[in-house]
């Protein structure tokens, strides 16, 4: 007698693939393991070639330097996918309002909540169609609409998203008007968005410190090279100025990173 039993993957590399996929489709980026592979490799070896041509290091250290250009170019891209998954979270946000208000509408005229979801779909350009068709989507497969929700609210985490999902949650348990409740939550989210446009503009002048922080070294860099040769050629074709460009390059991430978590406000 031949036992049979089906196989499940639960291997960590799985488990990061898929992670990896949730977050590229969270970012909108549409793009597969093999083809980011192949831009991380080509990104490091483009890195790799102009470091090479511009200090033209030991052969040991420009072996040495390979890896570190494909981390840097691995961290990169990691930041263009949280560049993107913050812009379309913050589109997502914007829309929030609006979404709101169209559900109000359709459940004011007696649709169910499901129904005045599809006038999210119809009506609004992507994310917000994006994300509310995987709503419905899930709805079919038989995933109740408050969970769904709730999947929505972890897939774009926000307040404003789990104040939705949460206030719809607690209006099917304890009743009352849902339009009525989504036209003030819509209220109170424009009200969030008037507040936190007030303090892009208090912390602007912060923002341009940390921007003006970020640029002012490789400018004095480059305006060394030009005009003082010899400082020039002990900063760029020495190891004491490759390490003194390290460090400078660690203490300017790490002063930008300071000043930006300084100015982060949480509404």
């Amino acid at each position: 007698m031949v036992a049979t039993s089906a196989r499940f993957d639960f291997s960590p590399e799985s488990s990061n693939l898929r992670k990896l996929a949730d977050t590229l489709d969270r970012a909108g980026i549409a793009a597969g393991p093999r083809e980011i592979a192949i831009g991380v490799s080509i990104g490091a070896i483009v890195l790799w070639l102009l470091g090479a041509l511009v200090m033209r290091p030991a052969p040991i250290i420009a072996i040495l330097l390979l890896p570190f250009c494909g981390a840097i170019a691995a961290g990169g891209f990691w930041m263009y996918v949280k560049m993107q998954l913050r812009k379309r979270l913050d589109q997502f946000v914007q829309q929030l309002e609006l979404a709101l208000r169209l559900i109000s509408s359709g459940v004011r005229i007696g649709l169910g909540l499901r129904q005045a979801l599809t006038i999210v779909i119809e009506e609004m350009p992507d994310p917000a169609r994006h994300e509310y068709m995987r709503v419905v989507g899930q709805t079919n497969i038989g995933v109740t609409v408050y969970d769904a929700l709730d999947n929505l609210a972890v897939r774009m985490p926000s307040n404003e998203t789990l104040m939705m999902a949460r206030a719809i949650r607690i209006q099917s348990q304890t009743g009352g008007d849902l339009g009525k409740i989504l036209e003030h939550l819509a209220n109170t989210i424009k009200e969030r968005r008037r507040i936190q446009r007030k303090i892009r503009a208090l912390t602007a002048e912060g923002r341009a410190s940390a921007a003006i922080l970020s640029v002012l070294p490789p400018f004095l860099t480059g305006f060394i090279a030009l005009t003082e040769r010899d400082m020039g050629h002990a900063l760029l074709f020495t190891n004491a100025g490759h390490v003194s460009l390290l460090i400078v390059a660690v203490l300017e991430t790490l002063g930008v990173l300071m000043l930006m978590k300084m100015l982060k406000v949480d509404v």
